[in-house]
C-alpha cells in the first residue's frame, strides 16, 4: 500500500498539493519569484591586463613556475576548456590559434600561420620571435648610406624576444692620415626600440665592428662586413623583430568556454559578475544580453544557465573570391584554412553570389564520403569521371599558405622566372625547404615549381622546362610540412566567371559540442527553485520552446512539486497573421536556420525552396497556462555602442526581470511599462490586429518611451478559464501549492494524536487568513481535513480559494438627456 493520490506511484512521505480550476473561477499563485535564463555564453578572462614586457609575465616555458616567466607561456584559470573555443585578444586583436595537445611536453616550435597554440588544459604559448622578412631579406639598408657593406649570419638568439625594432648605426670610424675612413674598423652600436642599447657584464655597450666576425647581444647574433666602399658616421641598417611576447603595456584577454560552465545554474545578484562568469553581452552572448534585459528591470537577481549551441557550430569561410568560368582542375579544388577540418558526417552548405545580380543563393550538392584514399590520389576521376555527378567531397593535401591571381611570371633564364604579387607578400619564409609554388593559370606555366630565393617581395622559381612571361597568373604557395583541408567539386558545379563561393563548415572539433533541444540545460534547471525560465536560443528556436514547455508542465506536475512558467515570444521576421494563426511562415523568410531551403537536391533545382510552417501560438502552445508569449517580432537594444535589432522573445528576459522585481505576484504584468529596449513604431497595430492577438493569447507589447507597455499580459491556454489565462493567477497558483507544501512539511514524520486532525486545522486555516492579508486570495471555503479512507498513514486537506482577481476592464455608462 501507498500514497492515495493522482499519480502517487512509489511517493515517498512528503505533502502534495494539487490545485484544480473551478469553472466559476479561482486559483494561482503569489511571493517573491526567480527567474532563470538560459542561453550561449563565453567566459572572459584578462589574463595580463598591463604587462611589464622583458619576459617578465606568465610562466616559464614548462607551464609551471611564475618566477622563471618568458612572456609567451600563460595558463587559464577555469579548465579543461570546450574544444575550439577559445579565442584569444592581444591588445584587443584576435591572434590566429592552434588547437594542439602536449605541446609542453613535446616542445619545439609550429606554424608561424599562428599567432599562438593551446591545449584543453588551459595551456597557452605565444608565438616565438622570428625576424621580419624585408622584401626577402632580414634587414634593410640605410637609404643615405655611403658604405655599401652587408649584414652577414643574422639569426635571431632569444626567442622569447619582444617585438621591437632594432637600429644598426655606425657610431664611429677610425681614419688614417688623409681623413678617410680605414676599412674594417667602423664601429656599429645596435638599439632596440623595446630592449635600447644591451650591456655587457662590465656595464659597457656592446659593439659590433665592420670585420666580418660575428657578435651577440644575446638577442641577435650577425657579422658586418665591408664592401667596395667603407663605412662612415652615421650609416644604417633596420632589423624589425616580431613575436609573441609581451611587452610593457600590452594586454592579454581570452574568451573562452570552461566545461564547468555549462549547464551549471548560478544565482546573480549584480550584472557586473554575470558578465564576468560568462562574458559580455553580444549578439552571439545571448545569456549575458537577456541577463543586461532582465537587470534593466530591477529584478533581486537571476539564475543563469550557460548552455552549449543547440547544434554543432557552422563557420563561414569565402573559399573563391572571383571565380575564373574555367572548368579544369584547379577550377573545381578549393581550400580550407589551415587547421579547418570537416566533420565527416555532416554536409556543407554552399552559397553562390552571382556576379552581375550580386544575389546569394544556396545549392546542395550530392556529398560523397570525405577523405577517401582513391579520389586523394587521383582527384581527376572525381572531377571528370562519370561515376560522380553534381557532387562534392573533401580530400587532405599539403596546406595552402598563400594564394593570390595577380602573379606576374617574367622569364629570367632557360629555366629559371621570376613572380611578383601586389596582394601576396612573399619573402624568407617561403624558403624552407618544404614550401613549393603551384601554378593553377595559365596551362602554359601551369605546374608546382622549386623556390630558390626571394629577394624584394619577388620570388625566383627554378624548372628545366623553363617559362613563358605571363601577367594574371593564379599561385599557390603549398607547404608540405602541414596539411589542409580542400574542398573538390564534380565539373558539372564549375562556377560562372567572377561568381563567388561561400560554404559553411562544421569543423571536427565542434562536431561534438552541441545540447540538442537544449536538453543537458533544462536537466541542469531540475536542480533549482525557479518560477520562470527564459530561454534564447540562436538556432533550433522552435524545438528548444517546444521542450521548454514540457519542462516547465512536467516539473510542476504533482511528482516534482517545483511550479514555474516558461516566457518566450516571436522569431523575428514572424508577422501578426503567422502567430495568430491565419497564415503559415516560410523559414526562409525569418532564418531559423540556414541551408533548409529545400527538402531534397531535386526540390531546390525545381525552384520550390518555401518551407511553410505553422506558427500559431495557440497551435503550438494553447494546451498550456504555463507559457507566456511575446509579441512584437523585433526590438531594438543597445549592445555596447550599437543600437541592435533583436528576436521579439528578448522581451521575455525583460519581463522576467521585471515580474522578479515586483515583492506580491499578484500584480497583473497588464498595463506595465518595461524598460531596456525599444520597439519601432511600425510594430504598432491597428485595433483589430491588436485584439486579434490578444485573443490568440499572446501577450502584445507596443512602444513607449525607453521600453514597453504590455497591453495585456496573459498566458497561451485557450480554456477560457480567467484562473488560467492572468499570468499573475498563475503565480498564486504556484505560491499556494508551494507555501501549503512548506506549512505542513514539519507533520511529516510525526506520530498520529488526538490533536493531530485539530492540528492540521489549525495550520490550514492559519495558512487561508495568511494568503489572504498577503493579498493572494479573497476568500476561501469547504476547507475539510481528514484521514484518507485507504491509506491510514495519509491525511488529506481540501479547500476552495479566489484568488485576487485583475482590472481588466471598467465599463463606464454615462446617460445623456434632459434630466
Amino acid at each position: 500500500m501507498g500514497a492515495n493520490f493522482p499519480g502517487a506511484g512509489n511517493e515517498t512521505p512528503s505533502v502534495t498539493t494539487e490545485i484544480v480550476t473551478v469553472s466559476r473561477g479561482a486559483s494561482v499563485p503569489g511571493g517573491i519569484r526567480l527567474a532563470a535564463i538560459v542561453g550561449e555564453g563565453q567566459r572572459v578572462e584578462r589574463i595580463v591586463s598591463s604587462a611589464r614586457g622583458s619576459g617578465n609575465d606568465g610562466l616559464d616555458s614548462d607551464g609551471t613556475t611564475v618566477g622563471d616567466s618568458d612572456g609567451r607561456h600563460f595558463k587559464l584559470t577555469f579548465v579543461p576548456i570546450t574544444s575550439n573555443r577559445l579565442d584569444l585578444f592581444k591588445n584587443g586583436i584576435l591572434l590566429n590559434g592552434l588547437e594542439q595537445s602536449g605541446f609542453l611536453l613535446a616542445g619545439g616550435t609550429f606554424s608561424s600561420t599562428f599567432g599562438y597554440r593551446y591545449d584543453l588544459d588551459g595551456n597557452i604559448e605565444l608565438q616565438a620571435a622570428a625576424l621580419v622578412d624585408q622584401g626577402g631579406a632580414d634587414f634593410t639598408t640605410g637609404t643615405a648610406n655611403v658604405g655599401n657593406g652587408t649584414i652577414g649570419s643574422l639569426s635571431l638568439v632569444d626567442a622569447n624576444a619582444p617585438s621591437e625594432v632594432w637600429t644598426v648605426r655606425v657610431s664611429s670610424v677610425l681614419r688614417d692620415g688623409y681623413g678617410d675612413p680605414i676599412d674594417g674598423y667602423a664601429i656599429f652600436v645596435v638599439s632596440g626600440s623595446v630592449s635600447g642599447v644591451i650591456l655587457d657584464g662590465y656595464g659597457s655597450q656592446i659593439t659590433w665592428q665592420s670585420n666580418g666576425i660575428a657578435v651577440s647581444n644575446s638577442i641577435l647574433s650577425f657579422s658586418i662586413t665591408e664592401g667596395a666602399t667603407t663605412f662612415v658616421e652615421g650609416d644604417s641598417f633596420t632589423i624589425e623583430v616580431t613575436s609573441g611576447s609581451l611587452s610593457a603595456g600590452d594586454s592579454l584577454v581570452a574568451h573562452y568556454i570552461a566545461t564547468a560552465d555549462l549547464n551549471d545554474p548560478e544565482f546573480f545578484t549584480d550584472f557586473d559578475e554575470l558578465q564576468t562568469k560568462h562574458g559580455a553581452a553580444s549578439t552571439d552572448n545571448r545569456l549575458s544580453l537577456g541577463a543586461q534585459l532582465a537587470f534593466s528591470n530591477g529584478p533581486p537577481g537571476i539564475f543563469a544557465v550557460q548552455a552549449a549551441p543547440g547544434i554543432p557550430r557552422r563557420q563561414s569561410y569565402v573559399v573563391e573570391e572571383s571565380a575564373s568560368g574555367g572548368a579544369v582542375r584547379d577550377d573545381l579544388q578549393f581550400a580550407l584554412p589551415v587547421g579547418v577540418l570537416p566533420d565527416f558526417d555532416t554536409n556543407i552548405n554552399f552559397f553562390i553570389t552571382d556576379p552581375v545580380t550580386n544575389t546569394e543563393s544556396q545549392i546542395i550538392p550530392n556529398k560523397v564520403d570525405f577523405f577517401d584514399a582513391a579520389i586523394t590520389a587521383s582527384p581527376d576521376l572525381f572531377h571528370f569521371g562519370a561515376g560522380y555527378v553534381f557532387s562534392y567531397t573533401v580530400v587532405q593535401d599539403d596546406s595552402v599558405q598563400k594564394e593570390g591571381d595577380d602573379g606576374v611570371i617574367t622569364s629570367t633564364g632557360p629555366t629559371s622566372a621570376t613572380i611578383s604579387s601586389t596582394v601576396v607578400n612573399f619573402g624568407q619564409d617561403d624558403i624552407n625547404g618544404t614550401r613549393t609554388l603551384q601554378i593553377l593559370a595559365p596551362a602554359v606555366n601551369a605546374g608546382t615549381y622549386a623556390i630558390v630565393s626571394a629577394a624584394d617581395g619577388i620570388l625566383t622559381l627554378s624548372d628545366p622546362g623553363g617559362f613563358t612571361d605571363e601577367t594574371a597568373a593564379e599561385f599557390r604557395i603549398i607547404d608540405s610540412a602541414d596539411s589542409s583541408s580542400k574542398i573538390l567539386f564534380t565539373d558539372d558545379l564549375a562556377l560562372t566567371a567572377s561568381a563567388i563561393l561561400r560554404v559553411t563548415v562544421v569543423d571536427s572539433k565542434d562536431a561534438d559540442f552541441f545540447d540538442v533541444n537544449w536538453l543537458s540545460a533544462y536537466e541542469a534547471l531540475e536542480t533549482v527553485n525557479c518560477d520562470i525560465v527564459v530561454p534564447l536560443p540562436s538556432q533550433t528556436i522552435s524545438a528548444i520552446f517546444q521542450v521548454g514547455r514540457i519542462h516547465v508542465d512536467t516539473m510542476s506536475n504533482l511528482k516534482n512539486k517545483r511550479e514555474r512558467m516558461l516566457f518566450i515570444g516571436a522569431i523575428n521576421g514572424l508577422l501578426p497573421g503567422n502567430v495568430i494563426g491565419d497564415t503559415p511562415a516560410a523559414v526562409e523568410d525569418i532564418g531559423v536556420l540556414e541551408g533548409i531551403q529545400g527538402d531534397t537536391v531535386a526540390e531546390i533545382l525545381a525552384g520550390n525552396v518555401e518551407d511553410l510552417t505553422d506558427y500559431g501560438v495557440q497551435n503550438s502552445f494553447g494546451t498550456t497556462f504555463r507559457v507566456v508569449f511575446f509579441y512584437p517580432d523585433q526590438i531594438i537594444v543597445q549592445i555596447g555602442a550599437d543600437r541592435t535589432i533583436l528576436d521579439g522573445f528578448f522581451l521575455a528576459a525583460a519581463a522576467a526581470g521585471f515580474l522578479t522585481g515586483i515583492p506580491n505576484v499578484a500584480i497583473p504584468l497588464t498595463n506595465k511599462t518595461m524598460a531596456g529596449f525599444a520597439i519601432l513604431r511600425d510594430r504598432l497595430f491597428r485595433p483589430i490586429i491588436r485584439e486579434n492577438i490578444a485573443a490568440a493569447g499572446i501577450t502584445l507589447v507596443e512602444p513607449a518611451i525607453g521600453g514597453g507597455t504590455v497591453v495585456w499580459g496573459k498566458t497561451t491556454t485557450t480554456s477560457g478559464f480567467a484562473e488560467e489565462e492572468e499570468i499573475s493567477i498563475v503565480f498564486i497558483r504556484d505560491r499556494i501549492a508551494k507555501s501549503m507544501r512548506a506549512g505542513f512539511r514539519g507533520f511529516i514524520g510525526t506520530a498520529e494524536s488526538q490533536t493531530t486532525q485539530g492540528s492540521l486545522m489549525a495550520r490550514a486555516q492559519g495558512l487561508m487568513q495568511g494568503f489572504i492579508s498577503q493579498g493572494l486570495i479573497t476568500n476561501f471555503t469547504d476547507l475539510q481535513v481528514g484521514r484518507d479512507s485507504v491509506e491510514p498513514r495519509q491525511w488529506n486537506i481540501r479547500v476552495a480559494v479566489q484568488p485576487v482577481f485583475p482590472v481588466n476592464w471598467i465599463y463606464i455608462r454615462v446617460a445623456i438627456g434632459l434630466l
